[in-house]
């Protein structure tokens, strides 16, 4: 489960003593338990409150059995001395949950965040932007896929089938890793954008602040390494690296920027960010060439009504099979 905090906001109203109470007994449903570990996430007062309903809870239980202890001491004359234990044990035991509550926590969040690595997938028209347990940013692009742990603990490894723009944070002690089909890049603290699709021969890496290292892992292949400014793309088996141009990946910010690209490589680009087939009749402009830029919420229909000023083409669109035909 993705935790988007913004859009959990008016759910985590609901999180009442009778859901945790639930989780606490073992009788939750696995949609509560995942609304729990977001809620616990989202807030350092909501973690703190899970602690005291815990604690509430462990010292309940030790009354409980006091109750049921007290009942058999009726039937049975149990002397003072023996009532007096009782109630030292149950002190203890109260003060003892106060001082294991941390570590309760703690284990807690081992257990239950780091139990299965997360999965998150953007469909074709959809873009999104996370934050990871260690403070990372990560703006996913259409048709992709992240696969990362729910906690970080010996190590930051993430894996990438698709393109992501990743802002990292700085941890010197823990380089981060993200693992493609092709390449492994490591990073300590930069941003940068990655495109790696696994049904695609296309790799590239633009990096705009700090360092990268590209390597293939159990392969002797030769380590490259990135400087701000520098973009390596895969042509052959080859890594070539070349200046970064900073608006080829501005579709984080929804604008798709069209640079010297055929009809047809448009074409696959509108099919990629507005989750649709498109099926081009016409050889007369496969090849023709376009530089523009489109805002990804204006629509196909907006974009091709644009290129129609400068190409002569017509297009219908199917709408229950989502198919465009350009005639």
């Amino acid at each position: 489960m993705l935790c988007i905090y913004s859009d959990l906001k008016d759910i985590f109203m609901k999180i009442d003593k009778n859901i945790l109470l639930r989780y606490f007994t073992g009788e939750s449903s696995e949609s509560e338990k995942d609304l729990i570990r977001c809620w616990l996430e989202s807030d350092e007062a909501n973690r703190k409150q899970f602690i005291r309903e815990r604690i509430r809870f462990d010292a309940s239980v030790v009354v409980d059995e006091e109750e049921v202890f007290t009942k058999k001491d009726k039937h049975k004359n149990t002397s003072t001395e023996r009532r007096m234990l009782f109630n030292a044990l149950k002190a203890a035991s109260v003060i003892l949950l106060l001082i294991s509550s941390s570590y309760f926590y703690s284990n807690y969040r081992i257990n239950e965040l780091n139990k299965s690595m997360q999965n998150i997938y953007v469909p074709p028209g959809s873009r999104t932007e996370m934050i990871l347990s260690e403070g990372s940013t990560v703006w996913l692009n259409s048709n992709s896929r992240l696969k990362y742990p729910g906690f970080f603990r010996d190590d930051r490894v993430v894996e990438l089938d698709g393109e992501g723009f990743f802002d990292i944070a700085q941890d010197t002690g823990k380089p981060f890793i993200i693992n493609t089909s092709k390449y492994s890049l490591q990073v300590l603290g930069t941003s940068f954008n990655i495109e790696a699709y696994d049904n695609s021969p296309v790799f590239e890496t633009a990096l705009f602040t700090g360092k990268v290292k590209l390597f293939k892992p159990h392969a002797n292949s030769d380590t490259v390494f990135l400087a701000a400014g520098e973009t390596a793309t895969l042509i052959g088996d080859e890594l070539v690296i070349s200046v970064t141009n900073n608006n080829l990946y501005r579709w984080k910010d929804g604008i798709l920027v069209i640079e010297d690209k055929s009809f047809e490589e448009i074409m696959t680009l509108f099919e990629k960010y507005f989750d649709l087939k498109i099926i081009i009749r016409t050889e007369n402009v496969k090849r023709l060439g376009y530089q523009g830029k489109f805002r990804v919420v204006d629509g196909v229909d907006h974009a091709l009504r644009v290129l129609q000023n400068d190409y002569r083409f017509t297009y219908k669109r199917e709408e229950n099979s989502n198919v465009i035909y350009i005639d």
